[in-house]
């Protein structure tokens, strides 16, 4: 049993304005926790929803909020679902360069 996740970057059209990028990522695992670095500096969600899947599952989805200049300087932004009762880290990283996944 592995967690999975999936990062994604959030399209916001209607947000082109305010200058901000807005990136989600959600993992899934028995006791899942995200955390959102980029560099070496770790960066504080803007949200986090957990909830208990039929499965016996939990599904946690967070979002970060970065500036559109530093998402527009190619820096990576990296998302790790840990889970602890599985002692399991994924990781996966998203930045301008790689665009959509």
């Amino acid at each position: 049993g592995e967690p999975s996740m999936e990062l994604l970057l959030v399209p916001n059209e209607e947000l082109s304005g305010s200058g901000t990028q807005k990136l989600m990522c959600s993992g899934r695992g028995f006791n899942p926790q995200i955390k959102w670095l980029s560099g070496s500096n770790q960066r504080s969600a803007a949200d986090n929803e957990r909830r208990m899947r039929e499965d016996g599952h939990v599904a946690v989805t967070s979002h970060i909020t970065v500036t559109q200049q530093e998402w527009n300087e190619g820096k990576d932004f990296i998302c790790e679902v840990i889970d602890k009762d599985l002692q399991k880290i994924v990781r996966k990283s998203t930045s301008l360069c790689t665009g959509s996944l």
